[in-house]
């Protein structure tokens, strides 16, 4: 496990766990936005691949959250090194039947401040489409600060971050 809130836990895929990521992959209600509908060799290689990293990356890579309650897979978290930004990018994925039950600001929260604590980043950032408003929401509810959008792979995104205060150094 990498961290854990009260309802949900994030933790490492594991073998049995590559039939869930390829639900997921391509699950209609979140396709509008995140890739589009991978095949199960694509997601077998995406899969592999985050297994064969988890230990040269570390703590960067996919990670699988799942509500406590019922052991049962809540959606895709994710942490990100991109060489342009400083600090780490986070980003989360959640089946459609999780959604509205405050998951998502239970996981931006809580990996705020799992990622503060490693005391390896000072600087945490989101990027969402331009009209993902439920996902905007939640990081303006976290403490994000939302900056001037930009053009990546011909669509409009934006930008959010948040900066370690001084005081939790």
């Amino acid at each position: 496990m990498i961290f854990e809130t009260e309802r949900l836990y994030v933790k490492r895929w594991e073998a049995q766990d590559l039939l869930s990521l390829y639900d997921l992959f391509n699950d209609d209600a979140i396709k509008e936005f995140i890739l589009p509908k991978l095949t199960i060799e694509e997601t077998t290689h995406i899969f592999q691949e985050q297994i064969k990293s988890y230990h040269d990356q570390f703590p960067f890579g996919r990670y699988f959250i799942v509500e406590k309650s019922g052991n049962e897979f809540a959606g895709l978290f994710l942490l990100k090194e991109n060489k342009n930004r400083a600090g780490v990018e986070i980003g989360y994925s959640l089946k459609k039947e999780h959604w509205n039950k405050g998951y998502a600001t239970e996981i931006v929260e809580k990996s705020v401040n799992w990622l503060f604590a490693q005391k390896t980043f000072s600087h945490i950032y989101a990027v969402t489409e331009t009209d993902n408003i439920n996902s905007q929401r939640v990081l303006l509810k976290c403490g994000f600060i939302r900056q001037e959008n930009f053009v990546e792979d011909g669509k409009e995104m934006s930008l959010f971050t948040l900066k370690l205060k001084a005081k939790n150094l």
